[in-house]
């Protein structure tokens, strides 16, 4: 018998055959193992390979799930995909952001990069793409818009506010003095009488403006939500009708905060309000705090939110809602949804205000026809920051006369000139300044003694609180009021609260009327001084002290007095 064999050497297939299957390997350990979704889809929607990120992305156990799924499906407009589709078959790379939504129903934004799956005679039969999901940095990009928007508001609001601040202080002075003029008739008094308290409610509108914008000057201590709640309580229900219930759920063991008592009150007042105007057929307002945790998981949807312990105050009414558009715009100063005539639009932008410069934040959740709820998260008080607040007896009427001296710095002409027409009229001995750097001056040279420095705050070269630091040195002891409605805050701030006047300083909220600053200044000059108490005597400064007698300070020339 004779054999016949042949050999056939294999080694080269095989080769390829094991590369092959390791490059599979590689494929398969890649396409199920990163982060982003893959998957490849027909034309017409069928999905014909789907990764394991890409299921999760979606809210599904597994790839096999979302093979059963029309792709069309899977968008909030399944009639997006169709015209996408149609622009996507003329491209060599694909690159788009859509919405989708996921099997719980929530909307999220993904970018798809991709291309089409042609033939060898270049006919598309496919597609396939690599899905990122950017809802969360959409989310942060569009915190940052609306909060640079609200922070060029704000510079326009705060900066309008405080000049007319300015205007209406003086408004206010000269028409308060005019009435004390002595021959004044009933009827101009009336008419004076109406232009005050026009003005007034204008300096209402402008301590909204600043409010929004964050440069009102506040006084924080440390106090109890639940008792602003309780005292406020009466106001609120006499703002209701009879057919909204007002319904308090307060913490018994509620932490303090440190805020103005006065802007909680504003706070409060005005979420009411609102819930109110959302329930024109009647319906209920629920008041809440709670002590509340926020860290990285249950934070607030702030650009600049920070983890940590915070008071809860929530408003909550089951009136009419709003769309997500509405939503979106809540805070925006000017923005109303009410009749015309009916409301400023400044409601909401004062509490996102408020809260903000008060180291808070505030959100807003809303369904249509479901109602609205407003939270307010402000930080709990540090053990330090509970300090017995100084209250100062008050003063009578009578006794708002003085002839001390006092140094008025002001960089509003009028403004200036008012204060020491007012002051005069009490028997004060004046002198002004119209910045901090020409008060420095003043302080240095002056011979005689300075009992109180009248003092804006925010002033080109040298602002007050400069001054007052710089003055400690040249007059130790001496006392400063100061005047203003605004600070200054920058967006770099805005996550912590805004430089305050120092705790030993007095505070005038402009505008005020001449007879409010004449009693806050015997209020002051007569408060000894922490020199004074400790039994020092109070100096001037050396180069005031060998001031010849004949100097140009002497109150004849009065060279600084208006």
């Amino acid at each position: 018998m004779e054999c016949i064999s042949a050999a056939l050497d294999v080694t080269a297939r095989k080769q390829a055959e094991e590369a092959l299957r390791a490059s599979e390997k590689r494929y398969r350990s890649l396409f199920e193992g990163v982060v982003h979704g893959i998957y490849r889809v027909s034309v017409d929607g069928q999905f014909l390979e789907v990764n394991p990120a890409l299921a999760a992305m979606l809210g599904y156990d597994s790839p096999d799930e979302v093979l059963q799924l029309d792709a069309a499906n899977v968008y909030v407009d399944p009639d997006e995909r169709s015209r996408l589709v149609h622009k996507w078959l003329a491209e060599d790379r694909i690159e788009d952001e859509v919405n989708w939504r996921r099997r719980n129903g929530e909307v999220i934004r993904v970018r798809l990069s991709g291309r089409p799956l042609t033939d060898q005679q270049n006919v598309v039969q496919g597609l396939e793409f690599i899905v990122e999901d950017v809802t969360a940095r959409r989310s942060l990009e569009e915190q940052l818009r609306q909060a640079q928007k609200i922070e060029a508001l704000g510079q326009l609001a705060g900066g309008m506010a405080h000049e007319f601040n300015n205007f209406l202080g003086i408004i206010m002075g000269y028409t308060e003095l005019l009435a004390e003029e002595k021959g004044v008739s009933e009827s101009l008094r009336r008419k004076l009488a109406e232009i005050k308290a026009a003005t007034q409610r204008a300096a209402s509108l402008t301590r909204q403006l600043l409010a929004f914008g964050r440069r009102q000057m506040l006084e924080p201590r440390v106090l109890d939500i639940n008792t602003v709640v309780w005292e406020t309580h009466k106001l609120l229900r006499r703002l209701m009708p009879e057919n909204i219930d007002l319904v308090s759920l307060l913490d018994p063991a509620l932490k303090s905060v440190k805020a103005d008592p006065a802007q909680i009150q504003q706070i409060l007042i005005n979420l009411v309000v609102n819930a109110r105007d959302a329930m024109p057929d009647g319906g209920k307002v629920v008041i809440e705090t709670a002590n509340v945790e926020l860290d990285e998981e249950h934070a607030v949807p702030e650009l600049y939110f920070q983890p940590g312990d915070y008071v809860m105050l929530a408003v909550t009414d089951n009136g009419l809602g709003m769309n997500e558009e509405t939503r979106a715009k809540v805070f925006e100063p000017f923005f109303t949804t009410k009749q015309e005539g009916k409301g400023t639009g400044l409601g909401l932008a004062t509490v996102y205000g408020i809260v903000r410069q008060s180291g808070g934040y505030t959100t807003v959740e809303s369904k249509l026809g479901k109602g609205t709820t407003f939270r307010v998260y402000l930080p709990r008080a540090e053990a330090a920051e509970f300090l017995p607040e100084e209250e100062s007896p008050p003063v009578q009427e009578q006794v708002l006369r003085g002839t001390e001296t006092v140094l008025v710095v002001e960089d509003e002409d009028g403004l200036r000139k008012l204060i020491c027409a007012s002051l005069e009229r009490h028997g004060y001995n004046m002198l002004t300044a119209k910045d901090g750097a020409e008060a420095l001056q003043i302080l240095e040279q002056y011979p005689g003694m300075i009992h109180l420095v009248v003092s804006d705050i925010m002033m080109p070269r040298l602002n007050g609180l400069q001054l007052r630091e710089q003055a400690a040195p040249l007059r130790p002891g001496l006392k400063f009021l100061f005047i203003s409605g605004y600070m200054e805050v920058s967006m770099a701030e805005q996550q912590l609260p805004p430089q305050l006047p120092p705790r030993d300083a007095a505070y005038l909220e402009k505008p005020f009327l001449p007879v409010e600053l004449a009693r806050k200044v015997r209020e002051l000059v007569e408060e000894p001084s922490k020199d004074e108490a400790q039994g020092k005597r109070p100096r001037v400064s050396t180069r005031a002290a060998t001031a010849d007698s004949g100097s140009h300070f002497h109150q004849e020339n009065r060279p600084f007095s208006t």
